[in-house]
């Protein structure tokens, strides 16, 4: 079976290049996709349904709806509308931009980071009826958009906040379809890596550069089906990355394979990203090629470790020709009780030609972080970073940076 699966999972990447005009190794990208908490969980095809929590579950928003006409129509049709808000403070030891670093990215300053809402109707993954529902997340406002915005949608702001429909999809749930076959269409997370746009499901305020210099949605058709208790295969055809309905749009091909293994405590997941590969020069407009594995490792209840392994090119590149970049990054984490964990992230981002940051050279980063709920709607966390590239010195023209971030996360 295996052997099947990883032979389908490559010739689908190898038929998208070359259908594109392009035939290269094949690498990988793909996480968030396959779970619904931070992308290095991996663990099921579709989420679990905030319609289905009781009531003191529920977050204040949907609470304060309880026993009204309009919360009673949400619940009926399973709709659940709620949000979050996150700010920031970034102590560092440069003096105005911390650049490449992010999404943090302003020096000695506060940035409210996210005002997130999400409305959703989940579909129900019990029965053996088809379900249909859709998710719609919004950065309104938040300085985050300034990383995430799609050309061709909403990409003309250039103040400090602005506002980013991060995410919108139709899906819909086929259970009898292998162990079920889940299908969206619209805009969605990058399908790779660890970490996540949205704060409450990655493990500190900064981000991986690993994250950070790789595509973060994509718009078009999504499948994700179970094949059984073990494996998940997903393909998809896009508009490209990080571009909604644009003439710098072009047909991208995204896939992946997931194996989860028996005992819940290992998984392993690879994924691509594959078009054409090339800067499209008349549009100024980027087209990598990603590849991706994520492993996971639950070592005992309390103790885990993720490895996020990937690799990057493009042709074309002005000034560059073909560009490469690679990236590793290790995370560990450890959970001291339900309130308290944390983790420590280390990673190496070799951007060779400078193409994603701006700067070529390997960067070295070190980052350590608390995540702290005195209450199921509060979170906090306290981190510290150490940055370091001396082939191009990126920050402000010193080759390492150091920062002390803390950030506060409201759910509502």
């Amino acid at each position: 079976m295996y052997r099947f699966l990883l032979a389908y999972f490559f010739l689908a990447c190898a038929s998208a290049e070359t259908a594109f005009g392009l035939a290269r190794p094949q690498q990988n990208q793909a996480a968030d996709s396959l779970d619904c908490t931070p992308q290095s969980s991996a663990s099921d095809t579709v989420c679990t349904s905030e319609s289905s929590l009781t009531e003191a579950d529920r977050w204040f928003l949907m609470r304060s709806l309880a026993g009204t006409r309009l919360g009673s129509f949400f619940d009926t049709q399973r709709i659940e509308i709620y949000g979050w808000t996150e700010g920031a403070f970034t102590a560092s030891s440069a003096s105005g931009t911390q650049l490449p670093l992010g999404f943090n990215y302003r020096a000695n300053d506060f940035l409210l980071q996210q005002n997130w809402l999400r409305i959703e109707r989940t579909v129900e993954t019990d029965g053996q009826d088809n379900s249909f529902g859709f998710l719609a997340d919004t950065i309104l406002p938040g300085a985050d958009y300034r990383f995430t915005l799609a050309r061709g949608l909403m990409n003309g702001q250039n103040g400090t906040y602005g506002i980013d429909p991060v995410q919108f999809y139709a899906q819909g749930y086929f259970p009898n379809l292998g162990q079920g076959l889940d299908v969206k269409v619209g805009r969605f997370f990058g399908q790779y890596g660890v970490e996540s746009i949205a704060s409450i499901s990655t493990p500190f305020v900064s981000r991986a550069y690993n994250f950070i210099y790789n595509p973060f949605t994509h718009t078009g058709l999504l499948t994700t089906l179970k094949l059984d208790e073990n494996w998940t295969v997903q393909n998809g055809i896009v508009t490209g990355s990080d571009v909604f309905f644009d003439s710098a749009a072009e047909p991208t091909y995204i896939g992946s394979i997931k194996w989860q293994a028996p005992d819940n405590r290992s998984s392993l997941l690879l994924a691509c990203i594959a078009g054409s590969g090339r800067f499209n020069q008349a549009e100024n407009f980027s087209n990598p090629q990603v590849f991706d594995l994520v492993f996971t490792r639950q070592i005992s209840s309390e103790f885990s470790y993720t490895l996020d392994a990937l690799y990057g090119q493009q042709t074309n590149v002005p000034g560059i020709g073909t560009a490469n970049w690679y990236g590793i990054a290790n995370y560990w984490k450890y959970q001291w009780s339900e309130q308290l964990s944390n983790t420590a992230r280390l990673e190496f981002f070799d951007d060779v030609d400078g193409n994603r940051t701006g700067f070529e050279g390997m960067y070295t980063a070190l980052t350590a972080g608390l995540n702290y709920q005195p209450r199921r709607s509060v979170i906090l966390r306290p981190e510290v970073r150490y940055d370091y590239n001396d082939q191009s010195r990126p920050f402000e023209n010193s080759a390492d940076l150091f920062t002390a971030a803390f950030d506060f996360i409201i759910r509502w």
